[in-house]
């Protein structure tokens, strides 16, 4: 998604992720539901990332 850029639509969805990922470690972000989409993304990432080390260490 870095690539994208100059529409507005891309502009929104990019703050929503920025947003959506500065919120990981809050407990109970006020979040709009893309913003929330893509915490909970990010913290699916983390997660499986964890595993992945977890069963290479």
């Amino acid at each position: 998604m870095s690539g994208l850029s100059g529409t507005k639509s891309d502009d929104f969805i990019n703050a929503a992720k920025a947003r959506g990922e500065a919120a990981l470690l809050d407990k109970q972000p006020k979040l709009t539901k893309l913003e929330k989409a893509f915490r909970h993304a990010a913290i699916r990432r983390r997660a499986e990332d964890a595993r992945k080390k977890g069963h290479h260490s």
